[in-house]
């Protein structure tokens, strides 16, 4: 009976949150904010039981429900039992549910806001919520019974066995379906068209937490990637993985926007724009892996029936906020002209870059769905276009943050800056030729791409230098919150850039058939193959090779790929072997055995330079998300 209460709960979600949608309509009530907060607690208890169910009936290995049969296993380890909660389509969109309603309950618990303001904003988040529930219900049911039970389960898709599918999804969904309290305050603006600056002051910790998470998500998402798929690569630039790119590159412009908004009471027109199109894009994002339309290991679903939920779900949620945007546009429309040698004018610019890279990515991933359904031709976009449009729009993206945080708000000269950043200018010249000659026998590309990363990082530790004082005695005075987290964030980016040039361009990669005890050279280091074991564990089988690595004819350590199958549902799975330094990965990847020499076995080794620089520049980027976050916190102490 466990499962049914599940059911239960998932009905009172429904059935309470369509009075937090109606109720306005109607006007059950005079005191409709008590009455929305009471609704937001509510359901996001209901859901939680819910959700807590599932899971428990996960761990008990209820086979009666059809999710578990389908996505786990009696010989399952516990806590990929539990995982396998999320691994799957109607767990996941239950975990989507989950978010939306803990995110409409810590705005309901936000103290110090209109009434009226709090009011409509969790009104439409009561309606998001009331549209969810009933596309779970009614098409992602995960309490479904199956008739006679199964004896044990098909299992969980190998590729989701692995810690790193233990964390990734929470916190991609923290950001992604966090989108939907930004979508729901600036709705709210809307709907009381009010263009005071309290009501953006209100929305800018929202975006930096969603942001802050969705920046965590997508970093620990291409970690798993990197080591669980076994290609050598972070980003695939998969349709599934751009999806979701896409809201975060609107939400970091957004990020930028929202500082003028509360600071200067301008581009809240942008604000309030980008804050829709963030939320619409998780839902594009949302329809995509979930519709069938595409294929990618991402993906969950394949039934049309909840593709067109989610497509006509998209259009009228499109079509209402961007109509209701239209129509109260003027209201927030700054009659200030915003110069563009300021900072207003550089974050303007960067803006109109991300949102142009953004537009574009969209364009490359959706075509080949338009082009396959309307003139039944079957084309790819892969990396080489979204390379080729990525390069040349970094350039701006890149100068707009070395140089934006030294110019003045409102109005600047050019002479003026020149003559502020001068030391700079000069660091920069020397660090451009440093760069030049560590690498001037390498590709062109990583030689500039590498120069933007040391420029970006060289500025942003400049912008420190304001508070150090040399009179009389070298003084280091306070640093605001403000400008650590804007100097952490930059410094993310600029890493991420280090780490993502050196393991695209400046990949070495070698493929071979190896012999037992024969030494293969990697760039500096030597890889001796000692040959494959066979290991059995609960789940699986392994083919598990031994390489012992040296570098300078000195041991470092041993490394153990894995070919694994696995015994439910006889799948096969590569697991890499790495080895991480400062400079570069050694990474192993091992294949089949030679069948004319049971000696030899195919070996894929690569040396990627720079790579675990994305992880810190990722671990960077969440620093000044978090340093954010507390800065409001404190503030509204």
């Amino acid at each position: 009976m466990i499962a049914e209460l599940g059911i239960f709960f998932l009905i009172l979600t429904l059935i309470i949150s369509s009075l937090g949608f109606i109720g306005p309509i109607f006007k059950f009530n005079e005191n409709s904010e008590v009455t929305q907060i009471k609704i937001s607690r509510l359901i996001f208890f209901c859901t939680s039981a819910s959700f807590i169910i599932l899971t428990y009936c996960f761990i008990i290995s209820d086979f009666s429900l059809t999710v578990i049969e389908k996505n786990s296993n009696s010989q399952l380890p516990t806590i990929y039992k539990i995982t396998g909660v999320w691994g799957n389509h109607e767990g996941s969109i239950l975990l989507w549910l989950l978010v939306m309603t803990f995110f409409g309950f810590l705005f309901s618990c936000q103290k110090k806001i209109d009434t009226r303001f709090k009011e409509k904003t969790l009104n439409v988040q009561n309606t998001l919520i009331f549209l969810i529930s009933l596309f779970i219900l009614f098409t992602s049911n995960p309490f479904d019974r199956t008739f006679p039970p199964a004896i044990d389960g098909a299992d969980l898709n190998p590729l989701l066995q692995d810690p790193g599918l233990i964390i990734h999804p929470p916190f991609l969904y923290l950001g992604y379906v966090g989108s939907s309290i930004v979508f729901s305050i600036s709705i709210a603006i809307l709907i009381l068209n009010n263009n005071t600056k309290e009501y953006f002051e209100i929305l800018k910790p929202w975006i930096f937490l969603s942001w802050t998470f969705l920046s965590c998500g997508i970093g620990l998402g291409s970690w798993w990637a990197y080591y669980e798929l076994g290609w050598g690569g972070f980003w695939f630039w998969d349709p599934v993985e751009n999806a979701s790119l896409l809201p975060w590159l609107t939400s970091s412009a957004l990020l930028h926007t929202i500082i003028i908004s509360t600071k200067k009471k301008s581009l809240q027109n942008w604000t309030l724009f980008l804050s829709i199109i963030t939320f619409l894009l998780s839902l594009l994002g949302t329809f995509l892996v979930r519709s069938g339309v595409l294929v990618s290991v991402h993906a969950f679903a394949n039934d049309p029936t909840r593709g067109v939920f989610i497509l006509l779900l998209l259009i009228a949620i499109s079509a209402i906020s961007l109509f209701l945007f239209l129509k109260r546009s003027k209201t927030f429309s700054s009659k200030l002209q915003i110069n563009l040698v300021s900072r207003e004018g550089a974050i303007s610019l960067n803006n109109i870059f991300m949102f142009t890279l953004s537009f574009t990515i969209l364009l490359g991933t959706v075509y080949p769905l338009f082009s396959n359904v309307i003139f039944n031709n079957k084309i790819s976009v892969g990396a080489p276009f979204f390379n080729s449009i990525l390069s040349p729009l970094m350039i701006p993206i890149t100068l707009g943050m070395m140089f934006g945080p030294f110019l003045k708000w409102e109005k600047d000269d050019v002479s003026n800056l020149l003559s502020r950043i001068r030391i700079l200018l000069l660091i920069l010249f020397l660090v451009s030729l440093t760069i030049w000659y560590l690498n001037y026998k390498g590709p062109i590309l990583s030689v500039i791409f590498f120069a933007f990363s040391a420029w970006i990082i060289t500025s942003s530790l400049f912008e420190l230098s304001k508070f150090l004082s040399f009179k009389p005695r070298l003084i280091l005075r306070k640093v605001p919150l403000k400008t650590f987290s804007q100097v952490s964030a930059h410094i993310g980016i600029a890493l991420i850039i280090l780490g993502a040039t050196g393991t695209s361009i400046l990949r070495i990669e070698q493929i071979q058939f190896q012999e037992i005890n024969e030494v293969i050279t990697a760039k500096d280091f030597k890889v001796k193959f000692l040959g494959v074991k066979m290991v059995e564990k609960k789940n699986y089988k392994s083919q598990m090779g031994v390489f012992e690595i040296y570098k300078n004819n000195k041991y470092i350590k041993t490394l153990t790929p894995e070919k694994r199958m696995y015994n439910a549902n006889k799948q096969v799975t590569t697991e890499a072997a790495i080895h991480s330094t400062v400079f570069g990965d050694l990474y192993i990847a091992i294949g089949d055995g030679n069948t004319l020499n049971n000696n030899s076995w195919t070996t894929r080794i690569w040396f990627n330079s720079f790579t675990i620089w994305i992880w810190i520049g990722v671990l960077f980027l969440v620093l000044g998300g978090i340093l954010s976050i507390f800065r409001f916190i404190k503030a509204n102490k």
